[in-house]
């Protein structure tokens, strides 16, 4: 049953309102709760912002304006307006900013009429991309797609991305969007490589991951015999070997280098390979493995299963944050769900690539020609903080994954707000002062400290901006302490380290609001 709620900001306005405005909600609040279809009792803008407020006619000159659920039943009444002002509330950036003044349970939820055509498309004849700056929307469009799909049919859906934190961060999110425990157990939610472990340990036995610092001890030592460093012998391994599934040394010697930049000679290239072949072997004498193996192995499980069963693992994948995973990681989901409609959903942003990692979707087996949108409104941030942070983002355009220019041109946000502020100090000591003045001149003002974030760019900035709160006396939490956070289970009293946020410092390089 549709059940409505009143915005707890909604209450200071109704006390203000005439009485006789105040009985007219109050008879459409009852007519609305008596009516056996209420969604039809409420009125949509002709040209809405966004699709997920409604008008609800009010006896007289009066209207309120409704904040309709994502998924579930339960509307939100924000505001009441004149009737001349509440279509053009919901035509305006105003009625967007709305959904972002409501809880994150909200508006994490919210899809723009762009976002929503692309998830809720009826069927994608092959493989789909959207791409887009930050704060445009691809991961929430990724999720309500994987809900739409759930919906129409129980098969088995895969949500994934590079990193596990980032598919801890979907898999609550997707608990946020999808109420129906049915719906919600098609969807398996897990980074590519939990999912390339899973696969080898089911065939082989547990797998063994080798440390960073094992690794590092054993480049260190193959380069001691070859005129390279060992970090270049590490990324030749991994961005050419191990990108292409190279297994021979005439296919390293005869394949293409792109993007490598230094080039090298038949003998360079027939010395690396015995420095990577002195590596590998060490990993398979001590039974270690590293990720982007085990990616190749377990793509190699899965074509050899394919073979004898015929049925990949999953009818559906969809990838968020897709610009960072590797070539053997593409093969790994290319080989995970077998070519057809809507095998594949991919989200992307050329411009924000963590790893190097050079990417031809189609060389993989994946064509999203004819079938990949672009966004380009930023939801997340104002007008004025893009106009500062893009130009250091760069704006020269960048090949993606299907091998098409990208670039932010028409990037833009509907918001506005104060522009950025930068402050330089001479000394770090002055920086840090500076900083706890900063968050607590606007925990003075009244902001949530829970609202309030505070960056660096290394980990020991981080530890450095944690003492100065700390001796200022003002209490925070630090970024992962509280893995429920993105579900709304971080403590409200405290200022978080680490992360972004509405109000924000960022350290090392300069303090904004």
């Amino acid at each position: 049953m549709a059940r409505l709620a009143i915005s707890k900001d909604f209450l200071t306005q109704y006390a203000r309102l005439d009485k006789r405005v105040q009985r007219s909600v109050d008879q459409a609040i009852a007519t609305f709760a008596r009516h056996p279809h209420p969604a039809q009792y409420l009125q949509t803008s002709q040209h809405p912002q966004n699709d997920q407020l409604r008008i609800m006619p009010l006896d007289g000159p009066w209207r309120g304006i409704i904040l309709a659920p994502a998924t579930g039943d339960t509307y939100c009444l924000v505001t009441v307006l004149p009737h001349d002002k509440a279509d053009a509330y919901v035509s305006s950036p105003e009625g967007l900013q709305l959904v972002h003044a409501q809880p994150f349970v909200t508006w994490r939820t919210f899809l723009h009429p762009d976002q929503r055509q692309i998830a809720y498309h009826p069927g994608y004849s092959g493989s789909a991309q959207v791409t887009g700056g930050p704060g445009t929307g691809k991961t929430v469009t990724v999720l309500h797609r994987a809900a739409f799909l759930a919906e129409h049919a129980a098969v088995p859906i895969l949500v994934t991305t590079f990193a596990g934190n980032l598919a801890e961060a979907l898999q609550a999110q997707l608990g946020l969007l999808i109420q129906n425990p049915r719906i919600r157990e098609n969807i398996e939610v897990l980074n590519v490589d939990r999912l390339a472990y899973r696969i080898v340990r089911r065939a082989r036995g547990t797998p063994v991951i080798a440390d960073e610092g094992t690794l590092r001890t054993r480049w260190a030592k193959a380069a001691t015999d070859a005129p390279f460093t060992p970090a270049f012998l590490k990324n030749e391994w991994e961005q050419v070997i191990l990108a292409q599934d190279l297994n021979t040394e005439p296919a390293y010697l005869t394949c293409a280098r792109t993007g490598r930049g230094r080039p090298l000679t038949k003998a360079q290239r027939s010395q690396v390979w015995q420095a990577t072949q002195q590596v590998t072997a060490e990993l398979k004498a001590a039974h270690q493995t590293t990720h982007l193996q085990l990616a190749n192995e377990a793509t190699r499980l899965l074509r050899q299963a394919g073979t004898q069963a015929g049925t990949p693992a999953y009818r559906h994948i969809l990838v968020d944050e897709a610009q960072d995973l590797h070539p053997s990681q593409w093969r790994l989901l290319r080989a995970a769900v077998a070519p057809g409609p809507d095998d594949l959903f991919i989200a992307a942003d050329p411009h924000q690539r963590v790893y190097d990692n050079r990417v031809s979707l189609v060389s993989l087996g994946i064509s999203v020609r004819g079938r990949s949108r672009r966004l380009s409104l930023n939801y997340r941030t104002t007008q004025e903080i893009l106009a500062w942070a893009v130009p250091l983002l760069g704006t020269d355009p960048v090949t993606g994954l299907d091998g098409e220019v990208d670039s932010l041109i028409g990037y833009r946000s509907p918001m506005h707000g104060p522009r950025p502020q930068q402050r330089l100090t001479a000394a770090r000591a002055e920086e840090f002062t500076f900083l706890a003045e900063r968050v607590g001149s606007w925990l003075s003002e009244g902001i949530e400290p829970h609202a309030i974030g505070v960056a660096a760019r290394s980990a020991a900035l981080v530890r450095e901006a944690r003492g100065a709160l700390r001796v200022a006396g003002i209490p925070y939490f630090a970024r992962g302490a509280y893995p429920r956070d993105v579900a709304g289970g971080a403590p409200p009293e405290r200022a978080r380290v680490g992360e972004r946020f509405g109000v924000g410092a960022r350290g090392g390089i300069h303090h904004r609001r």
